[in-house]
């Protein structure tokens, strides 16, 4: 006997498993938490590569 997806997801809904769609994504929570940790104007390519030059981490 084969269950239909819709009889599935009815039956998940009606146990109250439901999905929740208001809940923020990881993205969202992220976004602008790092504002200005770079300098203005540099890429974090760009930031990163002069760190390596400089020998950011070696004692």
């Amino acid at each position: 006997m084969a269950i239909e997806v819709r009889e599935m997801v009815k039956f998940v809904k009606n146990l109250g498993y439901g999905t929740r769609t208001k809940k923020r994504s990881v993205a969202d929570y992220l976004l602008g938490a790092f504002e200005g940790a770079l300098p203005k104007g540099v890429t974090s390519t760009n930031y990163i590569r002069k760190l390596r030059e400089t020998g950011y981490g070696k004692y």
